[in-house]
């Protein structure tokens, strides 16, 4: 579905479509642009709930640097890191067969390693902060760390106009519409607050994506996660 057909869908089950002689939309309860941001959000948080949208990215990891800026994934599902053989190539060489790094909080690599900001043995772990990921060692050599994890959409609904469509597979689109719903009826305003329909709407919208897991559980599912560290 494209955001137009989504915000009709809206339209219609708000039953939202007060027209003019034009047949444009006139006099609505909710403008287009808050129902796309609703929508924006809606997609957001089905991608996290669902875990909707896997990816992968490598990152270059130099001499000296221990840490960088990395804001892609909200969940690291994998981590591998390949030794360089040749900077000369475009892109760099690699070795064949990396070194797979369990992915861990900084509390709990303190525990593992207290010394871990002095050691200079190749790194068996990584940090997922909010906005960087950290390599728990003293780097003294060219790498290649290849991540596997979750990501949120990459834009926002409005950015493509009206034939803009989520990333998420269309089987899940028509969902999105009761997370918007209830954005729209939690709305403090005297004509179009309705407590009991916004909450009707978020669970039709929690009973098909499921519930919002929050930070502290999502690093709770990692560290019961299996992890095998497979290295040179």
């Amino acid at each position: 579905m494209t955001l137009e057909e989504l915000i009709a869908a809206f339209r219609e089950d708000s039953d939202d479509q007060a027209r003019d002689v034009t047949g444009r939309s006139d006099d609505v309860l909710w403008s287009d642009a808050a129902v796309a941001r609703w929508l924006t959000e809606a997609q957001e948080e089905a991608a996290i709930r669902k875990r909707l949208l896997p990816d992968a990215t490598t990152v270059r990891v130099v001499p000296g640097q221990s840490g960088y800026p990395f804001t892609l994934f909200f969940e690291i599902t994998r981590a591998e890191l390949f030794r360089v053989t040749d900077l000369t190539t475009v892109p760099v060489t690699i070795e064949r067969r990396g070194c797979e790094l369990e992915v861990v909080s900084l509390d709990r690599m303190n525990e593992i390693d207290p010394d871990w900001r002095t050691e200079r043995n190749p790194p068996k772990h990584l940090i997922q902060e909010d906005s960087r990921i950290l390599l728990p060692a003293v780097i003294s050599r060219d790498y290649v760390l290849h991540l596997e994890g979750l990501r949120l959409p990459l834009k926002p609904f409005s950015a493509d106009g009206e034939n803009a469509k989520p990333e998420i597979a269309p089987v899940h689109h028509r969902f999105l519409v009761h997370w918007a719903l209830y954005r729209a009826y939690s709305k403090q305003d005297a004509d179009t607050l309705d407590a009991a329909r916004a909450s009707r709407e978020l669970g039709l919208f929690e009973q098909y994506f499921g519930l919002r897991p929050d930070a502290d559980m999502r690093k709770d599912l990692r560290a019961d996660a299996p992890h095998a560290n497979k290295c040179w």
